[in-house]
């Protein structure tokens, strides 16, 4: 007696990382793994390094500039409008740098624990 409900029943064997490895029926013969290539670089992280870069080169750019419009009458190209402005944000700017940097580097150490080996308790 064939059941569609206890057909699809089977046992999920998972290896040492806790992935699950593909049920092998005894009754299909087992297809060969299509070859997969996966991308070592992350194109979302990479795009959040440029951010970071462009942010910080932004940032002291911003700050620069502000910084020389206040020193005097000298600086002609910079109106004190644009000088207060960009003293206004560049603060923010540069800490946002910080912390995508941060959040960055964090996410790299949390990538680089998961690819290690767990250590095994001796108890």
């Amino acid at each position: 007696m064939k059941d569609h409900v206890h057909e699809r029943i089977g046992f999920r064997e998972i290896d040492e990382h806790g992935n699950a490895v593909p049920a092998v029926s005894p009754h299909v013969p087992q297809q060969p793994d299509p070859t997969r290539r996966r991308s070592a670089v992350n194109p979302f992280i990479v795009v959040l390094w440029v951010l970071d870069a462009a942010l910080t080169i932004f940032g002291l750019w911003a700050f620069s500039e502000a910084t020389a419009g206040m020193a005097g009458p000298t600086q002609i190209n910079t109106s004190p409008q644009l000088s207060f402005m960009l003293m206004s944000y560049t603060p923010y700017v540069l800490l946002g740098s910080l912390l995508l940097t941060a959040a960055l580097l964090f996410w790299h150490a949390v990538q680089w624990q998961k690819k290690r080996p767990s250590p095994t308790s001796a108890a």
